[in-house]
């Protein structure tokens, strides 16, 4: 920095003990700094999917479209509806989903239609994932993964995904539960999805 006459070093070490975290700024809650992995994930009938792991910061409208083909992949068919947080609902991404017939259930640009109007995005609708995210962090420790290691790290978070998953399938009816590993095993889920982004803060 000195002999560069430079303020900033990219990859800096910022934890001795976890080096692969990495700073990221401008997250939301007041924080002008958060450290820790960054998540992208969708939530299809209750049950988590991670999109995306990373440590180091990314811009989540990029990887929409992505999880959506991933849906597709896996399921045969694109969901019907796409509710995402608004970081994501670009121009690009509007334009693709409406070029496959899927619905974006988000705010409108600009002055919002009359048709927009009579079909409004409810607070409880994103509901059900932000939820997720708080049970994960408040009962599962996601927001203090202690793990050294970076793949041990990784590990962690997506063993406690796993048990948000176990939880949800124990909600079941023996019917519903025999449906629904049916469905899973046949890549038949609802066509309804979920998309945001969180962080996973280590200790």
């Amino acid at each position: 920095m000195h002999s560069t006459k430079s303020h900033r070093i990219e990859n800096r070490i910022v934890n001795i003990h976890q080096p692969h975290v990495r700073p990221i700024v401008g997250r939301k809650d007041g924080k002008k700094v958060e450290f820790g992995s960054k998540l992208q994930a969708s939530l299809v009938k209750g049950f988590t999917v991670i999109e995306k792991l990373s440590w180091d910061n990314f811009n989540e409208s990029q990887g929409l479209m992505d999880t959506v083909r991933s849906y597709h992949k896996g399921f045969g068919f694109y969901p019907a509806e796409v509710l995402a947080d608004q970081i994501y609902c670009t121009l690009e991404n509007r334009r693709q989903l409406k070029e496959h017939n899927m619905v974006l259930r988000s705010k409108p640009l600009g002055r919002p239609s009359q048709k927009a109007l009579s079909n409004p995005i409810s607070p409880g609708e994103r509901n059900p994932i932000e939820g997720k995210f708080g049970q994960a962090k408040v009962r599962y420790g996601l927001e203090r993964i202690k793990a050294k290691l970076k793949t041990t790290g990784e590990s962690w978070i997506a063993t406690i995904t796993l048990v948000l998953n176990l939880v949800n399938l124990t909600r079941l009816s023996p019917v519903s539960l025999y449906q629904h590993i049916n469905h899973l095993f046949h890549c038949y889920f609802d066509k309804k999805y979920f998309a945001l982004s969180l962080r996973a803060d280590p200790n």
